[in-house]
């Protein structure tokens, strides 16, 4: 429209002209001329009117079509969209090759603890008396893990989800051609924050009995022997410092006659009570439990056989102390239903006596553990860490003298950081395992890792 305006002017323009011209040249032939041309003048005008008015339709379907093309382009994004509108979708993880050499003073252990430090795996001597070390060399990328996390606001609070995978445990491949490991659940769950630091979670995670953030940093894919470490499906509500959960109940328990019992179908789920607090530099949590132990001998499944049950109880406090860049990290827990939650089953449960009910014995276990940094790119951890239990005497459980008694691990590392996330390390670890018929036996390794976190 701005370009017609000028236009109309001009021929408002062109017709006062041409007045004035007949008014100052009179009658005749002359005039006849003046108003032809005047009339000729007028006609290229409207043309020119006409021109610019066929552009203007031009360019509006233009612009017309360019609004239809982003409306398709934007449709065409929302379908390319791989989470839905206002959900925030991460991945990460990290890849970490692990080179271990060992050495076991009492035989061949297990295969699973050519992978980590399991304590109740390190060999001891057998009844004879007799026994011969045994080496290894085992290299393995099985460690490395990703995960996938989602987060959403909503008008009830954010949303989020995380499922995260690694390597290790898994029971297909082999080590003679391609170590082709299936991957495994580490985590799976959603959470729901509903509130100013209250929020329920539902699904599988680190057991709320667990303090992870008091893990020492060792490179051995567990770390201390007394250290509590687990995960499993669990609903938990946390408000504030406070959390309670009842997690995934499970029950472990040997006979004198050297059976095995093993029960996941519990009445009662774990109950975890913890309380996460702060003082200056500390952090620190404490954790209470109780648990329903309970077996039934299934012998023949159509028939209840032997069967007890049993409550039983223990308690954790963890924390980690900052010292500028350094920090201590300490853990003690006791119980006399620790069992599978500390050491990696290092106990069970309980044991079944001769007359069928369930005996709980207590148990403990501890760290302490020390991070040190040299320099921005040179760090250390120092940890110590032992455990113990009271077993039941010879009268109560007759092979009570094949129990594990005690373990006790050493770490010491050097790590170097020559980028960002890229981390290159050694390890050191003495692990100890000693029964109570006074037979023992350990291990000794030396680890390597190149680990990227992406």
């Amino acid at each position: 429209m701005n370009k017609i305006k000028p236009l109309v002017v001009a021929l408002v323009a062109a017709g006062a002209i041409g007045a004035s011209n007949l008014v100052v040249a009179g009658a005749g032939g002359a005039v006849d001329d003046r108003i032809a041309d005047l009339e000729r003048q007028i006609q290229e005008l409207k043309a020119l009117v006409s021109a610019n008015q066929t552009g203007i339709s031009t360019n509006q379907a233009t612009i017309t079509t360019n609004q239809t093309s982003i409306v398709t382009n934007q449709s065409d994004i929302e379908e390319a969209r791989p989470m839905a509108k206002g959900t925030k979708f991460t991945y990460g993880g990290y890849i970490q090759l692990d080179a271990l050499y060992s050495d076991y003073s009492d035989g061949k252990p297990n295969n699973l603890i050519e992978d980590f430090y399991v304590p109740s795996l390190v060999p001891v001597e057998p009844v004879g008396g007799s026994s011969d070390s045994y080496t290894s060399t085992n290299l393995s990328a099985k460690t490395s893990r990703f995960f996938f996390t989602t987060k959403t606001k909503t008008d009830a609070g954010d949303i989020s989800t995380r499922i995260e995978l690694d390597f290790v445990l898994s029971g297909q491949g082999d080590e003679r051609i391609s170590n082709s490991w299936s991957s495994r659940l580490r985590h799976a769950f959603v959470k729901w924050d509903y509130g100013e630091k209250s929020s329920i979670m539902a699904g599988q995670s680190w057991s709320t009995f667990f303090n992870v953030g008091a893990l020492p940093d060792v490179l051995d894919f567990v770390g201390p022997a007394g250290t509590i470490f687990i995960r499993q499906p669990q609903i938990r509500w946390t408000m504030g410092g406070l959390q309670l959960a009842v997690e995934n109940p499970a029950t472990r328990l040997n006979d004198a006659g050297g059976s095995t019992y093993y029960n996941n179908g519990n009445d009662i789920p774990d109950l975890i009570a913890r309380y996460n607090g702060k003082m200056g530099d500390l952090s620190w949590s404490a954790s209470g439990m109780a648990r329903n132990l309970s077996y039934e001998d299934r012998t023949d499944s159509a028939i209840k056989g032997e069967n007890d049950d049993q409550f039983g109880y223990a308690l954790s406090f963890a924390g980690k102390w900052m010292l500028g860049k350094d920090d201590i990290r300490f853990m003690a827990n006791f119980g006399d239903a620790l069992g599978r939650y500390m050491g990696l089953n290092s106990y069970n449960d309980g044991y079944v006596k001769a007359d069928g009910s369930i005996d709980t014995v207590d148990q403990w276990g501890a760290f302490l553990a020390y991070r040190h940094f040299w320099s921005p790119k040179w760090r250390s951890t120092f940890s110590v860490s032992a455990s113990g239990a009271d077993n039941p005497s010879t009268s109560d459980f007759a092979d009570a003298d094949s129990l594990a008694k005690e373990y006790q691990s050493a770490h010491v590392n050097l790590n170097y950081l020559p980028a960002p996330k890229l981390s290159l390390g050694g390890e050191l670890i003495f692990a100890t395992k000693e029964l109570e018929d006074g037979r023992d036996g350990d291990m000794s390794r030396v680890q390597f890792a190149v680990k990227y976190a992406f």
